[in-house]
């Protein structure tokens, strides 16, 4: 079964506009489908232009509330499920400009902080300068190569093998 507080917004406004407009399925939530059916078109027809709210057929509601053949369960929501439709209501028709004049109000009162910089460029030089010293060292132990004394394809032809 389907809670109130697991519904989307549209699917809220239809439990809300049912409730509103037939009081008695507070008191026994169930509901048939013929009058389920019966009720979406009377409040899609009462919509007027487009001030109204658009009210979706309550498909969702078949599958999921299916209290017996034909009849099902309106999910009835709290009072307190009501105060947070209402508000999400209210938050979603509140223009997005004065949400966003909110926002930079508030991000104008945040503080700067200063850090400084040079620790930190100070260590990654003196990684740096590590690097270069320890590739050096390793240069200068390694075994020097000399091209005239040592020819691998000399060897090999002189054990016997072509190259």
């Amino acid at each position: 079964m389907l809670k109130f507080a697991a519904l989307s917004l549209a699917q809220k406004r239809f439990v809300v506009s049912v409730l509103e407009a037939h009081p008695q399925y507070k008191k026994k939530p169930e509901i048939t489908l013929k009058e389920c059916a019966s009720i979406y078109y009377v409040l899609r027809e009462q919509r007027t232009g487009a001030k109204g709210e658009k009210i979706g057929y309550p498909n969702w509601l078949f599958a999921a509330n299916k209290v017996e053949r034909g009849l099902y369960q309106l999910p009835v929501p709290s009072a307190d499920e009501m105060k947070a439709y209402h508000k999400e209501v209210a938050d979603k028709n509140t223009a997005p400009v004065a949400k966003a004049k909110a926002k930079v109000a508030k991000l104008a009162k945040a503080k700067t902080v200063k850090v400084k910089s040079t620790p930190a460029a100070k260590a990654v030089e003196k990684e740096t300068k590590s690097d270069l010293n320890r590739l050096q060292k390793v240069i200068d132990e390694s075994m020097a190569y000399d091209d005239e004394t040592e020819d691998f394809n000399q060897i090999l032809r002189e054990n016997g093998i072509e190259v």
